[in-house]
């Protein structure tokens, strides 16, 4: 039911189509998949973060009332595989006007899809989006030095490691990306193994693909 709701009647989300990933905004029939996804140790544990202890209903209130009222230092969308379900999710925040700039989230929460290459694809279309929709002039992100594949992902989709950080007892690898950068290599090809051709997608895919 909730694939169905997410090919037939979402589609006017969808902000960027990778071919085999798609990005698109949020909606209250991630509600569920999203709590479930929070309170799952291991997820939390790739998170650096607590497993979420919120019941659904406390949950899905504060849920829709981000949908309703949106912040506008953080924004979270739907990752979704290509003809099939919700897969995870990616978000900016910590967003700073005066720097311009933000932090960049992912989350590949079912394990069939994982080490497939899909959070990579997830990312540079999430990059594309941001260069042209949004004023960011630099993008980064935090994520633990021991996470070797996540940190090979974010270095094919344009990120290069700053900083070793220590937080609360754990070290984390910063990395970082400017706009100006990006584009360049965007320009000279650097990311096109990460999107579908034309001839892969269709027309409105293709319109989509075509802002990232």
């Amino acid at each position: 039911m909730g694939a169905a709701v997410s090919e037939a009647g979402l589609g006017h989300l969808v902000v960027a189509d990778m071919g085999r990933v798609r990005l698109r905004r949020k909606h209250t029939s991630d509600a569920f998949n999203d709590f479930r996804w929070r309170r799952d140790p291991e997820i939390a544990r790739y998170d650096a973060a607590m497993p979420l202890s919120k019941t659904f209903t406390e949950f899905l209130d504060q849920f829709e009332r981000d949908l309703l009222f949106a912040d506008p230092k953080r924004r979270m969308f739907a990752l979704e595989a290509s003809g099939g379900p919700q897969i995870g999710n990616i978000m900016y925040y910590n967003a700073d006007e005066a720097r311009r700039s933000a932090e960049l989230g992912i989350c590949i929460a079912l394990p069939e899809y994982r080490g497939q290459g899909l959070g990579t694809e997830a990312v540079v279309g999430f990059l594309g989006f941001i260069w042209n929709e949004l004023p960011f002039r630099e993008i980064y992100l935090h994520t633990l030095h021991w996470n070797e594949r996540a940190i090979r992902c974010f270095d094919k989709a344009g990120f290069s490691p700053t900083a070793r950080v220590l937080r609360q007892g754990r070290w984390f690898l910063r990395m970082e990306v400017r706009r100006e950068w990006w584009l360049m290599w965007d320009q000279e090809g650097r990311f096109a193994p990460y999107r579908a051709t034309e001839g892969e997608l269709g027309a409105p895919a293709r319109a989509a693909t075509r802002l990232v």
